[in-house]
This record gives structure tokens, sequence and C-alpha cells, in this order.
């Protein structure tokens, strides 16, 4: 009984273009909730187009002022639903548009934009196809290491990261060999 609208085609690296249309839809809709599902570049997109459904006249320069992002959750919550490992933006302060135009990547940071819920349904993320695996088993990789090396550092995180990085080094070539037999693998 829940009405709902679909907004496709979020291209990898999403363009302004592309979140000022999600943000009319939004806006001529006005949901209550709105729902990234996918990967990092359709939860950014929709994290940007929910910026702009509560705020229409806001700029992305004034959108990408750090944590400078007026309060949201004034007409909409917000799901995120991953469908691919690595970017975790389905639980981050973190969203990037590209303006393809100018050549600029909008950077957007703030609180605000942290998903209400975050929902990682394994058997989603066994959908991907084998190349999407290796990618986004990378891109997690990155971010283990990433954490590791990081300045801001300490042992609870340090604990988590080389946990992240043995499950990877461990799982990620056993997910990506058996390509389709996503059921060959037990974590």
């Amino acid at each position: 009984g829940i009405e709902t609208k679909l907004f496709e085609g979020v291209e990898s690296n999403p363009s302004v273009e592309t979140v000022e249309k999600g943000a009319k839809i939004m806006q001529d809709w006005e949901p209550d909730w709105i729902i990234g599902l996918g990967g990092g570049s359709p939860i950014d997109a929709a994290k940007a187009m929910w910026i702009f459904y509560e705020y229409p006249d806001l700029t992305f320069e004034e959108a990408c002022v750090p944590f400078g992002l007026p309060k949201l959750r004034n007409k909409a919550h917000f799901i995120g639903i991953g469908t691919t490992s690595g970017t975790g933006t389905e639980v981050t302060a973190f969203s990037v548009i590209t303006d393809y135009k100018t050549g600029i990547k909008w950077p957007i940071a703030d609180f605000e934009v942290t998903p209400d819920i975050a929902i990682i349904d394994p058997e989603l993320v066994r959908s991907m196809p084998t190349k999407l695996v290796a990618h986004t088993g990378m891109d997690a990789l990155t971010h283990a290491v990433e954490a590791y090396t990081s300045r801001k550092a300490n042992p609870l995180t340090d604990t988590f990261a080389l946990s992240s990085i043995k499950k990877i080094f461990k799982y990620l070539p056993l997910v990506y060999k058996n390509g389709e037999d996503k059921n060959a693998i037990k974590f």
C-alpha cells in the first residue's frame, strides 16, 4: 500500500543534470521517504537529489561547504540500500557529484546526508556480475588500507581495518573465481 516512483539511469560519477532531474521529480511528487538503491553512484545521486528537493534554491557551491548544509528531514527521510561493496555511501556523510561541463567534482560532506536507515542484504550483493565483484572488492580493500594507514587511526579502527583486509584477501578471490555460482561461497 505504499505509493512509489522510480528514477533510473544514474550514470557512474553522477552528473549535476541527473541530480537536477531527480530533484525536480521529487519536488513535483513530494515523497516522505527517499530510497537510494544501488552502488555508490545511485546512492550519492539520491543524497544530492534529497538536498535539492528540500532546498531547491541552494546551489552546488553552497551544498559543498563542508558541514554547512541546512537541516534536512523537513520533507523526507533517507534509506540507503547498497548492492555493491566498497563505497559505504549507504552509511556515510558524503556524496560526490560531477559537473561534466566544468570538470568539477562537487564533494558534499555533511552529517545531514547520512542515511536514516542503511540496509545491506547479502543476496543483493551476491547478484553482482563478476567484473563488478572485482572492482568493488578492490574498492573495499583500498578503503580498508586507507583506514589502517590513516593519521587518525587508533587501535579500534586498526582492528576493523585489519579484519577487513584479511577477509577481502580470503574471500574476494573465491567469490571472483566462482563467478556466477554465488552459492559456492559460504561466509
